[in-house]
């Protein structure tokens, strides 16, 4: 019964959440279709109209995609941007979040955000989405579309969607 007592002292700081200990904090992203959005989006080409070298442009704010992002950084980071690539069944991808991609700096641990993704540049037509990837990135060169690598990423996720966008 002592050593039972002694063990349970020992444990106290750890159920007390310590400031001294490991934190509790965790690096998360979570991201999916708002809400629960699937089927077809059809364009009008008079609205969003072709562009060259291919796709249309959905502005921040249009609504026609919408990706719910959720992050929290258990580490300081002193640059991130938040990437989102709609996926097709060959694994490549067939949008990306280019006019909206939002950037912070001097973010501190246990910094949290929310938001609603809307802006999206749509490489081709028609473009069948089979997956969400979020990518929460350390790159600062925003030229480059191709996703981030391994040593930049710092946290990301895919999710299973299901949408075809395309102009009629």
């Amino acid at each position: 019964m002592k050593k039972l007592a002694l063990v349970a002292l020992a444990l106290l700081p750890v159920g007390c959440n310590d400031t001294t200990g490991p934190s509790d904090a965790a690096t998360t992203l979570v991201a999916g279709m708002n809400p629960q959005q699937s089927g077809v989006i059809r364009l009008s080409p008079v609205t969003y109209p072709y562009i060259v070298p291919g796709g249309v442009l959905l502005l921040p704010g249009s609504g026609l995609v919408k990706v719910d992002v959720s992050a929290t950084l258990a580490q300081r980071e002193p640059y991130a941007r938040l990437n989102v690539y709609l996926l097709t069944a060959d694994g490549t991808y067939c949008g990306q979040n280019s006019p909206e991609s939002p950037v912070w700096r001097d973010i501190d641990s246990g910094w949290s955000d929310r938001r609603t993704i809307t802006g999206f540049r749509v490489y081709r037509l028609p473009c069948e989405v089979t997956g969400i990837r979020a990518m929460l990135h350390r790159r600062q060169d925003d030229h480059l579309l191709t996703p981030p690598t391994a040593a930049e990423t710092i946290v990301e996720t895919t999710v299973p969607a299901q949408l075809l966008i395309r102009q009629d």
